[in-house]
């Protein structure tokens, strides 16, 4: 267990290499996760979001994927370095996940309430009639309709809405210490979105349990998170708390992603894209991995810019930063 001085989740230096590449397509990820906190992974698709909770799951495919270095210290343990028997103890008991698409990770073969009451059974030694009195209990938690029926159906039977709320049972079910939620509502419609994002604050709220949100949508973000980490090209670009995120941006790529954000208001321009693309695995730039997207991008940008505070609760991996101080004429001479 963590101490009151120690973070739940102490993630150092997380590299993931993939295949043969000479490139980390994960490289240096470093965060750290209090109890009961939400921390928001936030970057468009490609970036290593899911890459970074899978491997904190033992879940990479090896090969050919593999961790390249870097340490995840939970409860005092390196779950990067941890063998398979002790990891699959942790994994589904005291960390559980939610994936993206229910529909293709539950069983299909299997009824609901089994694969609910599977794992009680091998995390807390239940007999089948306790796993089955267990899985009900967390179908009536995540307030699924009529759930002595649904106990014995099959997630085919299930619409989207309740078959993420049975992955979310599923998760919830040994009471983690970690839950991490990989876009748990891009499935989903808007209400239904809705509804599941307060069902886990709510249930996040009953037990404490820290959660890390993996998103691409900073709707979501303002309304869960915490503490932010944007990332980019397999990198945090930019972290601090929810409200120095979206109050004072300092990371080109996050101004990019805030700017792109629809408003509700009468808008007549188009919405502001970021211009180019995520450089493709083994193609990365040397230094900085968004230079050739940057408006202010100058040779600076060619060797690796450290993640540094620049401001409380707040760091930045740009060369730039501040942003409000930059000197267009600066710029110019250093031949942007």
């Amino acid at each position: 267990m963590a101490t009151s001085s120690s973070p739940l989740l102490d993630v150092q230096g997380l590299s993931i290499r993939l295949g043969k590449l000479d490139q980390n397509i994960v490289d240096d990820v470093s965060f750290t996760l209090e109890a009961g906190q939400t921390l928001c992974l936030v970057g468009e698709s490609g970036c290593g979001k899911s890459l970074t909770a899978l491997a904190l799951m033992g879940l990479l495919q090896s090969p050919p994927l593999a961790i390249a270095g870097g340490t995840a210290r939970f409860g005092g343990a390196d779950l990067l370095s941890m063998a398979k028997e002790p990891l699959r103890d942790i994994r589904g008991g005291r960390m559980a996940m939610i994936f993206q698409e229910p529909m293709t990770s539950l069983n299909p073969g299997l009824r609901i309430g089994e694969q609910i009451a599977e794992s009680v059974r091998r995390h807390k030694g239940a007999n089948r009639a306790e796993g089955r009195a267990r899985a009900l209990e967390m179908l009536r938690r995540v307030r699924i309709p009529a759930p002595e029926r649904r106990l014995d159906e099959f997630p085919h039977q299930l619409s989207g809405g309740m078959r993420q709320r049975a992955m979310i049972a599923i998760a919830l079910a040994n009471d983690p210490e970690l839950l991490i939620a990989d876009e748990p509502t891009t499935a989903l419609d808007v209400t239904i979105q809705a509804q599941i994002l307060e069902l886990m604050r709510e249930l996040q709220a009953e037990t404490g349990a820290a959660m890390i949100m993996i998103t691409h949508d900073l709707g979501v973000v303002a309304e869960m998170a915490d503490q932010v980490a944007v990332m980019y090209g397999g990198r945090i670009v930019e972290a601090g708390t929810v409200d120095r995120i979206f109050t004072d941006p300092q990371h080109p790529y996050t101004i990019g992603l805030m700017s792109s954000m629809p408003s509700l208001g009468d808008r007549r321009d188009r919405l502001v894209t970021v211009p180019g693309v995520v450089p493709q695995p083994g193609s990365m730039p040397p230094g900085c991995r968004f230079a050739s997207r940057c408006p202010f991008h100058s040779p600076l940008c060619e060797t690796v810019p450290p993640l540094r505070t620049c401001g409380e609760g707040h760091k930045v991996a740009c060369v730039h930063a501040p942003l409000e101080q930059l000197n267009p004429v600066d710029l110019q001479e250093t031949g942007t």
